[in-house]
């Protein structure tokens, strides 16, 4: 080999260790920035509030209970505790990616002005914390491809942080709207009333029974199919409400529409009773239910608005199981 090409190579190799170390040089100051919290110094268990205002609606307030996060302006009723510590560990976690606009005339792009057009307006997320000030924040665009546009609503700088910030679009959407969580295969015993006065009774015998069964079938009569009231039972596995008010601003006139009585293997009992209301289906709770915690979040102080087929997927009759002649 010629000292030519020996030379030639020898330069080539030292521009690569070169080219190496200056791209080293320069990527350590932009991963530095990468890995500062955007938020440095929140502790999430310190935050005793949180406020969120979306344009055109009404201010939404947590509290946090030593029971957990409640909503004051819901006469306490229990927040999702998941949305709200979802929120929490995504603002301290969020570590900033790159930097954007300090331009107020170019919020609007990132969804982070704090007024003027509503579409551009971000969600503005104020954290309290005893002993220190409130913390504003306004919560943009999520990013192109990953992480949320965001700023601190007392600085000019806004950035892309790397965590995406989820927020529930309403204040009924903050509510744990959980009612009961009661396994199907906890059900032993289901009576209904209807207000005709007609009454159906649906038991079975122990767990290990797939279906539940009419206590009386009318003589010559079966079922339509097997399991033709599993989904009466089935109500009350995740039931949860499509709104909520404190039985205080509500009346219900009149006998119920249906009246239910559900009892467990483990012997405990739950009673309710529903009433029409403009066209609305409401349910309230009796007290006494000795139901665990984990199978029942309603109270019986409030009433729970649901959904039509909510409904209909409990007030059928006997005739409705019956198979046709």
């Amino acid at each position: 080999m010629s000292r030519k090409t020996l030379f030639v190579l020898g330069v080539l190799a030292l521009a690569l260790v070169a080219g190496w170390y200056f791209t080293s040089q320069v990527q350590k100051p932009r991963a530095s920035v990468q890995a500062e919290a955007w938020l440095p110094g929140l502790q999430a268990p310190q935050v005793e509030a949180i406020e969120i205002q979306r344009v055109g609606q009404p201010l939404v307030r947590l509290q946090r209970r030593e029971s957990g996060w409640v909503l004051p302006d819901k006469a306490d009723y229990p927040a999702d505790q998941a949305a709200a510590n979802k929120l929490l560990k995504a603002l301290t976690e969020a570590r900033k990616v790159e930097p954007r606009t300090a331009n107020p005339e170019l919020y609007g792009r990132l969804g982070l002005a704090d007024k003027g057009d509503p579409e551009q307006q971000g969600v503005r997320v104020t954290l309290q914390a005893a002993g220190q000030p409130p913390l504003p924040l306004l919560i943009g665009k999520p990013g192109q491809q990953s992480g949320q546009l965001v700023r601190r609503a007392d600085e000019a700088q806004s950035w892309l942080v790397s965590q995406r910030i989820e927020l529930p679009a309403t204040e009924l959407e903050w509510l744990d709207r959980r009612v009961t969580a009661v396994p199907f295969s906890a059900v032993r015993e289901l009576d209904l009333q209807h207000a005709s006065g007609e009454h159906l009774s649906l038991v079975r015998d122990k767990p290990e029974d797939g279906s539940l069964q009419p206590r009386e079938l009318p003589k010559g009569k079966r079922l339509a199919f097997e399991g033709a009231a599993n989904g009466m039972g089935q109500f009350f596995a995740d039931l949860r409400f499509a709104d909520a008010a404190p039985l205080a601003q509500l009346t219900f006139e009149g006998k119920p529409t249906l009246q239910f009585s559900l009892t467990t293997f483990a012997g405990k009992t739950l009673k309710g009773r529903l009433y029409g209301k403009a066209d609305q289906h409401w349910l309230l709770l009796e007290k006494g239910s000795d139901l665990a915690p984990e199978e029942l979040f309603g109270r019986s102080d409030w009433a729970y608005r649901l959904e039509a087929y909510q409904y209909q997927s409990l007030a059928r009759k006997l005739t409705d199981l019956l198979a046709a002649d």
